[in-house]
């Protein structure tokens, strides 16, 4: 069994300045899940019986890391 990470991301925007009056939010990611699978494919089976509006296809869907793959990235714990 190894150890996987889903990563989810969140959006910011405060229609201001700071974020381009509502054209540039700001993306947070974040480690939304971590279970322990065999596969990566039947750890996203697991999150998504856990949850079942995690997607993992297309351009915005969330992200799933192994242990190994994860260990040069920084992603914040919630």
């Amino acid at each position: 069994m190894e150890k996987f990470y889903i990563i989810a991301t969140r959006y910011e925007n405060s229609n201001t300045a700071d974020h381009g009056y509502g054209d540039y939010p700001e993306s947070i990611s974040y480690v939304k899940h971590i279970v322990e699978a065999e596969t990566k494919r039947k750890a996203q089976s697991k999150v998504k019986k856990i949850d079942s509006r995690m997607s993992f296809s297309g351009m915005f869907g969330n992200r799933c890391y192994s242990e190994e793959e994860m260990a040069g990235r920084q992603y914040l714990l919630r």
